[in-house]
């Protein structure tokens, strides 16, 4: 996880940290039972938390502390037991992601990656809840106006089109009858030439809400 930058874990939980130290070993990380351990600013700057929900009087959300935190560091919220209202409110005040704390290895170390490259990290079941939110949404407004898809081929205008509707990469492949790893191509390119990092932005663009 040389790539990753520096990992800080905090959990009063001994089987979880474990479990993170399985993940991602033990070099160039720090685990800490409080998060009042940790420091006020990141050493070094490249460092991503992952904090575990259950710690004990973790302030709310909402709350001026968060703001501090994530001017220094990037945060990816784990949880045992998780909540969609938990999720959006952490992702919402800024946080890089937010995940089952006891994830499989493979997983986390695939959060780690993507947040590291400066995106955000949504479970799929809230992906999808969130783009039924913003289809739901977009279906009560006047037609948004097409300033988006000029950018884009004919094929990778369907595929964002299928995308704002919630269709998974497997739906997408078998509408367009192209393969799965084409339809991930063609995400990488609608990303990049959008400037988005996610499938709910390019819902949100689509639709013309964003």
């Amino acid at each position: 996880m040389n790539d990753s930058g520096y990992l800080v874990f905090i959990s009063h939980d001994a089987g979880l940290l474990q479990h993170w130290q399985n993940a991602f070993g033990s070099s160039q990380s720090t685990f800490l039972t409080q998060l009042s351990d940790l420091p006020s600013s990141a050493q070094p700057t490249d460092t991503t938390v992952w904090l575990d929900t259950a710690l004990p009087q973790l302030p709310a959300w909402g709350d001026a502390f968060w703001r501090t935190k994530l001017q220094h560091y990037r945060i990816v919220c784990a949880s045992s037991n998780p909540k969609d209202a938990e999720a959006i409110a952490a992702l919402d005040m800024g946080c890089s992601g937010y995940c089952q704390a006891f994830a499989p290895a493979d997983t986390l170390q695939q959060i780690q990656k993507v947040v590291t490259a400066g995106h955000i990290w949504v479970g799929k079941e809230l992906m999808q809840q969130l783009l039924a939110n913003a289809n739901r949404v977009a279906s009560q407004r006047p037609a948004p106006p097409d300033n988006w898809s000029p950018m884009l081929t004919a094929r990778e205008r369907e595929v964002a089109v299928l995308v704002a509707q919630g269709a998974s990469n497997k739906a997408i492949a078998q509408s367009c009858n192209i393969s799965e790893r084409t339809v991930k191509a063609h995400l990488a390119a609608i990303f990049e030439k959008m400037n988005l990092t996610d499938r709910l932005q390019v819902a949100l663009r689509v639709h013309g809400i964003s």
